[in-house]
């Protein structure tokens, strides 16, 4: 009777330890401006700009930072989290690369009302934006700009390139590296 006293009271140490050990810590990223490798254009007569809304898809709707791992898989980063929705994150630095390749005064701030001033009204709907297992990052992206008169300006935009390495810390900084691609590009078709 003591061996099975003695046995039981071993698994339930052993089981208690287990359930003690701690997990991994968790790591949270966000996104950044990049500077652009040119100066901005002089100030123009255009109407300010804000940055309206960013679409993603659902998949990416998510806190925990999402790769590729195989075509139709995904892996989810359990420990790997952005600081913010990345919807919002991703709607600043735009507003910010913006804010730093064109005219000052071009791109309206987020965080202002709209009330009393004509303003233009950026769309970005984000169809891909994830990094794969060998550390590529892909962002495919379409925009639409529209002025007070209801005339437009579309574009679209794919862009990949590499992160420095494969592990899903180099994703954050080539993922902000793709959004000032994206900018430089709505930028180009925006002055003219």
């Amino acid at each position: 009777m003591s061996t099975r006293l003695y046995c039981a009271g071993a698994l339930a140490t052993f089981v208690l330890l287990c359930a003690c050990q701690s997990s991994p810590p968790t790591h949270y990223f966000a996104l950044t401006e990049i500077p652009p490798t040119t100066s901005p254009a002089a100030a123009s007569s255009q109407l300010p700009i804000r940055v309206e809304r960013i679409t993603i898809p659902g998949e990416l709707d998510r806190l925990e930072l999402v790769r590729k791992s195989a075509p139709n898989q995904l892996q989810i980063a359990a420990f790997d989290r952005w600081a913010a929705p990345l919807d919002a994150m991703m709607r600043r630095v735009v507003a910010a690369d913006l804010a730093a390749r064109l005219p000052p005064g071009t791109i309206a701030s987020a965080n202002e009302p709209a009330v009393g001033e004509e303003r233009q009204h950026l769309y970005i709907d984000v169809q891909e934006f994830s990094g794969d297992k060998s550390g590529a990052v892909t962002l495919n992206a379409g925009w639409l700009l529209v002025t007070p008169n209801a005339a437009s300006v579309r574009g679209a935009a794919q862009i990949r390139l590499d992160a420095t390495d494969a592990t899903v810390h180099a994703l954050p900084s080539a993922m902000s590296r793709a959004l000032a691609n994206l900018s430089d590009r709505i930028a180009a078709a925006i002055g003219t």
